[in-house]
């Protein structure tokens, strides 16, 4: 009877922690822009899997749908019909929250999971990426270290190129008729893919799928690589004023200009939902020296100054057009510039050439009249034609 009674007060105990794991919630981190997948971890559908957010139904599968999910309460939401997994296309703040997940199945009865996802806002979304043409850029998916069991795959355009398992790393570079042969490198510390040689042909989507070990989901990042031209070169004299065009005739509302100066990289200029405005930077070398043109995005640096030569960015995004242009200006002092300096220099020593040059013919004449010198000359020859014809020489001062 005693022993009834252990296994009674056993039976509660297994109870109430199996209650317990249904509980368990886990904590998703997501940036704002970014995708997530909420894994189910089932090896084949079950009779219904249903996701709830708060206490609202957004996604089914059951067998009275007749195996086909029901469509999603959201725009952004994909049901996997294979896996009952939910993907969350970019993530907005008001997607934060708590999921479950109930699974029926009459061979393992009813489970469920829940999903808190929090994280932080990105107004940027997709990770815009402009790099020069034949440039080499990193794409990072955020990870300081990679742990064994993690998984890492990257995709351009939906095809897979490289991936990191078991801290392995593997680049598939003979998809798409070899364009990233020799191109990508995959760093097996943080899963930073790095792209050389960039091209037309290699610009477009990078996706990076990130699965953590232990963990029933999946983070997906996108990077939106794009080439730009070499920069247009500009010189300026110091103390004059410079634009630099943007080439548009005309901003949207909907556009964002931002102005980058290459110093500190550091925003100087921009125009952001009909609203525009310039700064200082960040030691104040463009205070009350920039206007920019609200109609065209044009930005005017007024009495230039050497410091203010560098590189300057020029990112226009929008839903009608992505434009990024780079400028390369130069500032040159009032002060003789080194190409002149160098004429001068080449002129006077030429004069002092022929000087010096006047200088010992006319002390030649001399010698040649009082001395009477004869130079020999083989016979036949006129090596020396008549030198007296051509000496204008004063016999009475000896002078040239």
């Amino acid at each position: 009877m005693k022993s009834l009674g252990l296994i009674f007060v056993f039976s509660l105990v297994v109870s109430d922690v199996s209650g317990a794991e249904t509980d368990v919630v886990e904590s998703v981190s997501v940036i704002v822009g970014d995708s997530v997948t909420l894994h189910t971890d089932v090896t084949e559908i079950p009779d219904s899997i249903e996701w709830r957010f708060g206490k609202h139904l957004i996604a089914r599968i059951s067998e009275s749908d007749e195996g086909k999910p029901t469509k999603p309460k959201r725009k952004r939401l994909q049901l996997d019909h294979q896996t009952g997994d939910l993907k969350i296309n970019k993530v907005r703040i008001a997607d934060f929250g708590l999921y479950e997940l109930e699974i029926n199945s009459d061979t393992t009865g009813l489970s469920s999971k829940k999903f808190n996802i929090s994280g932080v806002n990105n107004l940027n979304g997709v990770k815009l990426v402009p790099v020069l043409e034949r440039d080499s850029v990193i794409l990072s998916p955020g990870l300081t270290e990679i742990q064994r069991d993690d998984q890492i795959t990257w995709t351009f355009n939906g095809t897979l190129i490289g991936q990191l398992k078991n801290q392995t790393p593997e680049i598939f570079a003979d998809v798409l008729d070899g364009r990233f042969q020799g191109r990508l490198h995959l760093n097996q510390q943080n899963g930073s893919l790095s792209i050389t040689n960039v091209g037309p042909n290699t610009a477009g989507p990078y996706v990076v799928d990130i699965t953590k070990s232990g963990s029933s989901y999946t983070i997906h990042k996108t990077f939106r690589v794009t080439t730009i031209d070499g920069g247009n070169r500009m010189s300026v004299m110091e103390g004059t004023s410079v634009t630099l065009e943007s080439g548009v005739s005309k901003i949207h509302r909907d556009d964002l200009v931002i102005w980058r100066c290459e110093y500190g990289d550091s925003v100087i200029a921009e125009i952001r939902h009909g609203n525009f405005a310039t700064f200082d930077g960040p030691d104040g070398r463009f205070r009350r020296k920039l206007k920019l043109d609200f109609k065209t995005g044009s930005l005017t640096i007024r009495k230039t100054r050497t410091k203010h030569a560098g590189l300057y960015h020029l990112d226009i995004t929008g839903n009608r057009r992505t434009i990024f242009k780079r400028f390369n200006l130069s500032v040159y002092t009032r002060d003789w510039s080194p190409c002149v300096i160098a004429v001068i220099g080449v002129a006077v020593l030429l004069l002092v050439v022929v000087a010096f040059g006047a200088v010992v013919t006319c002390f030649l004449k001399r010698l040649l009249v009082k001395q009477k010198i004869v130079f020999p000359q083989p016979a036949g020859t006129r090596l020396y034609p008549d030198l007296r014809k051509d000496l204008r020489l004063d016999r009475r001062t000896m002078q040239c």
